[in-house]
């Protein structure tokens, strides 16, 4: 799944002594069976093999998990694939953004440059969206009416500037059908020949032990995949459900990632702090910026929206460190016990703009602890240090608590910043704790009156001017440095164990003859 686009789900079955396991894992959720004893249970292990069997034998084997929606071509040495999406066919040409992939669980989104029959390029996103969410072609057409409403005719022309246009979008449908990420065992779902694989598909109800072959520990399941997983049809256990869907945008753009000249991170990210200025004027929060999607809307919602608490949105290494925690972190000091006072019952969370400024600025300390300039790189350096550093700053699970201190700690993140970046780069970024203070003042203006927010227009002007002016400042600093990414350089300057002392190979690969 992550390596192949035509993947929607996949089966895979493990042995272990006499117990075996069937595993189904989908952009939703990762499951296994209770364990079948293969010795004592047989006719269940002949069914099992026997339907998996039937069903690679059908012409497009869409009941593995193929996708008969996309067509894979040869381009030379690589592949590239050709989608058919309402009536135009787009080919696509290299990829844009796929790491979207690499989690199990997900939205799985991978982006590609591609033409259209003649020859224009656009950019097309292939994800799995939340089931109950808007596409992303819904939303923008929404934003821009909140615009057209709320936004003066100039800003309404700016604003439309720095959103990405959407050219058609659609979801995937397979024989008529939806495609979602269903429970693919479940009779009552689905009438297919691998239904009789288990004719009691109950998910194992307990933890799972690694060391016994059964479900491993996942960070990025522990905050949203309920241990009591049941059987696993039942729609009421709250299994995740995902929307397969593709959306073809006019603007192909390079993803802020995969930018080398620092000058150019920095304009792209004031670039994309003004659509968020814009985004939140009309009303709404983006929720999901980060390095990976500043060049294409997310998952975007309407700040007034009547919805009960938000779920946790969001890349992980952006998340602001409210909506992590789901909790209200500046608020007022009092003592809840003095007499005469009553604990009052707070609201549920609510993600705001403050919370999208934030993701901003851990996409601008995201550039210089995860890169190095190209003049430090080459001039023998350790780092080590600022390694250890961007790990402590940016775990990529939920939970860490030295993230939260990496924001909140400004004596702390101004010494680290000193410390373990290159003094040029530190000359440019010297202002990441005073940008990290700005927006802690923030927070306690709009939560001074909790359960009470101020979230008014003079907070939001105030925060997006020196949001602009602290990344405009290291932008007039930039000049012409280029960055590194620091996990190419230390794996270029880390020799492997015993390469300083090994003596060289004696027979070069090549087996000793034995006579």
């Amino acid at each position: 799944m992550r390596e192949d686009l035509l993947r929607r789900f996949a089966f895979g079955i493990t042995i272990e002594d006499t117990q075996m396991r069937l595993w189904l894992s989908n952009r939703a959720f990762l499951a296994v069976t209770e364990p079948i004893n293969i010795f004592e249970n047989i006719d269940s292990v002949i069914s099992l093999f026997y339907a998996l069997g039937s069903a690679s034998a059908s012409s497009n084997m869409k009941e593995l998990g193929w996708d008969p929606t996309v067509e894979r071509i040869r381009d030379g040495e690589v592949f590239q694939y050709k989608f058919t999406i309402g009536d135009e066919v787009f080919t696509t040409t290299r990829e844009l953004a796929t790491y979207g992939a690499d989690s199990m669980v997900g939205r799985g989104t991978r982006v590609y440059e591609a033409t259209d029959a003649e020859g224009k390029k656009v950019a097309v996103k292939d994800s799995w969206r939340e089931a109950g969410r808007q596409s992303e072609g819904e939303i923008l057409k929404n934003i821009l009416a909140s615009c057209e409403e709320k936004l003066q005719p100039d800003e309404l022309a700016n604003a439309k500037r720095h959103f990405v246009g959407v050219r058609l979008w659609q979801d995937v449908a397979i024989d008529d059908t939806r495609d979602e990420t269903l429970d693919v065992m479940a009779a009552e779902e689905h009438n297919h020949t691998w239904v009789s694989i288990d004719l009691n598909p109950i998910l194992s109800k307990t933890l799972h032990l690694s060391s016994k072959g059964d479900v491993p520990d996942s960070g990025q399941l522990s905050a949203s995949f309920p241990t009591q997983l049941g059987i696993i049809a039942h729609k009421e256990t709250g299994i995740p459900r995902r929307v397969h869907t593709r959306t073809v945008f006019h603007d192909v753009g390079v993803a802020l990632k995969d930018v080398t000249s620092l000058a150019d991170h920095l304009t792209c990210l004031s670039g994309a702090l003004m659509a968020l200025y814009y985004l939140h004027k009309a009303g709404w929060v983006h929720r999901d910026f980060s390095v990976g999607n500043a060049i294409w809307v997310g998952y975007a919602k309407e700040i007034d929206s009547k919805t009960s608490n938000d779920v946790r949105t969001g890349t992980m290494h952006f998340m602001a460190v409210e909506v992590e925690c789901q909790d209200y972190l500046f608020l007022p000091i009092s003592d809840p016990l003095s007499p005469g006072t009553d604990a009052p019952i707070n609201p549920p969370f609510r993600m705001n703009f403050l919370h999208d400024i934030e993701s901003v600025w851990w996409a601008f300390t995201w550039i210089f602890f995860y890169h190095t300039d190209t003049t430090t790189e080459n001039a023998g350096h350790s780092f080590d240090d600022q390694w250890n550093q961007f790990q402590l700053a940016f775990p990529g699970t939920v939970g860490h608590i030295s993230r939260r201190d990496c924001f909140t700690n400004i004596r702390g993140l101004q010494s680290n910043c000193k410390a373990v970046l290159s003094k040029t780069c530190h000359n440019v970024c010297y202002h990441i704790p005073h940008f990290a203070k700005a927006l802690q003042d923030g927070y306690r203006k709009a939560e001074a009156n909790h359960p009470l927010l101020a979230l008014d227009n003079i907070l939001l002007e105030d925060m997006h001017g020196k949001a602009a002016e602290f990344l405009y400042g290291a932008q007039e600093r930039a000049g012409v440095i280029e960055l590194h990414p620091l996990p190419n350089v230390l794996k270029q300057k880390r020799p492997r164990p015993g390469d300083e002392t090994s003596p060289p190979p004696k027979y070069k690969g090549k087996k000793p003859r034995r006579d």
